[in-house]
């Protein structure tokens, strides 16, 4: 079919994208003067119905969001030719998974990337919105540096989930060759149907078994996201969705044998398959992470002075890449130092079936970078050694003159 002039209000200029269920166009709005990126989905009857929910969905969680590391929604409808339709914040860049294939990001812009997602995601754990389809193809990196996460239409509110969801027994406790026959069925209704709600590749142990997401799966997910960034590979590979599935709910993480041992351990912490064993909230995570990095040492304090800075997504950009590289260790040290002094007092943020996630202030948190120890401050001293000395003769050469005073007895 011929690409469509118009939708909705919004004059077409080409298509940027297309996939199985529909295609992404580059837009202009004529009432606004902006270009848009319109996702177009052509289904019909029932799956027309619950696209359409889909995207108002996400257009909702957009909004309540407002994170200029979240892609805004402007507009959702519905084409009579085409189908349902979003109207988005246009990203001029590409996808974190196409910059993998092209191994286009080195460590540190890498480790900048995660930060910016890290607190995307962690803006709708605060907002009680689950994502559930964290993954490199839902974050967008513009050509500046910036990150968006995007792709909300599964999200789902913890309030509306059940507290103790029922799973299927039908994986607990066999062993991968009589989970095979069953595995394979799994993989092919996923991948047939859609009837799985994520990517399984960076689904935890407890989605694909059949449970609810949680914080703790998305954490998983984003913890999934930044191991293929960093080592170019998925934490549970295979050739084929069935082999991927039943390598995540047998097998260990599989860790690069270049990979450090430190670094190999966060990553077997935060891709634990019991959730009780992950990292507890995303900063913790991205501490541990950053402190493993391999590089110099103002490399990583760079990257705490970053995590440390306000949680409104601005600080990535403020530092331009030249004037970091231009940082020496000393000038490093002290930003993250200043940094972490900046800390609000803690916020409490409670979500159902998720601990209470708190920033700690300079005090509680575990130093990173130790500035250097100032010396004993000789100026200061000797002024308040003359302000002292002048009060004691000020006083001297006052009381002679106020024991002479009439009534001073």
């Amino acid at each position: 079919m011929a690409d469509p002039k118009t939708i909705g209000r919004y004059q077409v200029l080409k298509p940027i994208g297309s996939g199985g269920m529909g295609t992404v166009y580059l837009a202009e709005d004529p009432l606004l003067k902006r270009r848009v990126a319109i996702k177009v989905v052509k289904v019909s009857g029932e799956a027309r119905i619950q696209a359409m929910l889909r995207f108002r969905r996400e257009a909702e969680i957009s909004a309540q969001l407002n994170h200029p590391n979240v892609i805004t929604i402007f507009d959702v409808g519905v084409a009579d030719d085409l189908g349902p339709f979003l109207a988005m914040e246009y990203v001029e860049g590409k996808s974190l998974a196409k910059r993998i294939k092209e191994k286009s990001l080195d460590l540190e812009a890498s480790a900048r990337v995660l930060i910016q997602a890290m607190r995307a995601l962690r803006a709708a754990h605060r907002s009680a919105i689950i994502h559930r389809d964290v993954k490199p193809d839902n974050i967008l990196l513009s050509e500046e540096g910036r990150a968006k996460l995007m792709d909300f239409g599964i999200a789902r509110s913890l309030g509306h989930m059940s507290l103790s969801p029922e799973r299927p027994p039908y994986l607990e406790g066999l062993p991968p060759e009589d989970a095979t026959g069953y595995i394979q069925t799994l993989a092919l209704r996923l991948t047939v149907t859609g009837d799985f709600l994520g990517s399984p590749a960076y689904a935890p142990p407890e989605v694909l078994k059949g449970g609810e997401g949680t914080p703790a799966s998305d954490r998983y997910s984003f913890a999934a996201t930044a191991f293929e960034l960093l080592t170019g590979k998925l934490p549970h590979p295979g050739e084929g969705l069935t082999a991927i599935i039943i390598h995540a709910l047998h097998e260990p993480v599989a860790i690069p044998p270049e990979m450090s041992p430190r670094l190999a351990a966060v990553f077997q912490r935060a891709l634990a398959a019991d959730p009780d064993d992950r990292y507890t909230t995303l900063p913790e995570f991205m501490e541990e992470l950053i402190d493993a990095l391999p590089g110099p040492a103002h490399l990583r304090a760079r990257l705490f002075g970053l995590l440390g800075q306000e949680d409104d997504g601005l600080g990535l950009s403020t530092l331009s890449r030249g004037r970091a590289d231009a940082f020496t260790p000393t000038e490093a040290a002290r930003a993250a130092s200043e940094a972490h002094l900046r800390q609000s007092q803690p916020v409490k943020i409670t979500l159902a079936e998720d601990p209470v996630e708190t920033y700690l202030t300079s005090t509680q948190r575990r130093p990173r970078v130790h500035a250097p120890e100032a010396g004993v401050d000789w100026i200061r001293l000797l002024k308040w050694a003359l302000i002292v000395l002048l009060l004691v003769e000020l006083f001297w050469w006052i009381y002679p003159i106020l024991s002479r005073a009439p009534g001073s007895g």
